[in-house]
């Protein structure tokens, strides 16, 4: 199986997380990860958007190595509970996206109302702007690897 051959899985897979965790490199060499909670995923292609909100560390790193990995975790309780009790997960319980981040530029209007849909009843409730959040800008990721979470004998044969 080719990697992005089953894209809608693996994005699919990826919504299902709360949020993100997103492993960038120091400058001196030692890893550094961010929780993220605004990342936006293509619906066709291996590629995504994130806003920058509170990640000046991430972004200094990114600055020296543009590489980053991200990783998504489902995170529904009853996921977790009936795939324990039946002694297998019937889909990976996470995934692994790995890609290169490209240059800050705005966020587009449709990117931002994607990003309130994505936050839910708190995404209704979001001040944008002065006095509120500052969701102006974005980066877009492509991603050239992806690796489900596999967890021994509970995840054997689904990939």
């Amino acid at each position: 199986m080719q990697p992005f051959d089953h894209w809608n899985t693996w994005r699919d897979l990826a919504s299902k997380s709360f949020g993100f965790s997103f492993a960038t490199v120091n400058p001196d060499g030692t890893p550094h990860v961010t929780p993220i909670g605004s990342l936006i995923l293509s619906e066709d292609e291996p590629k995504g958007v994130y806003f920058q909100i509170f990640t000046s560390q991430m972004t200094q790193n990114l600055e020296h190595n543009n590489r980053v990995c991200i990783l998504a975790v489902h995170s529904s309780k009853w996921f977790l509970i009936r795939s324990v009790l039946s002694g297998k997960f019937k889909t990976p319980p996470g995934v692994r996206l790995s890609g290169t981040v490209g240059e800050k530029r705005i966020a587009t209007e449709d990117e931002i109302q994607s990003l309130k849909k994505n936050l839910g009843l708190l995404g209704r409730t979001l001040k944008v702007g002065p006095g509120g959040l500052n969701i102006k800008y974005v980066q877009d990721i492509h991603f050239d690897s992806v690796k489900p979470v596999l967890v021994g004998k509970m995840t054997r044969g689904l990939f």
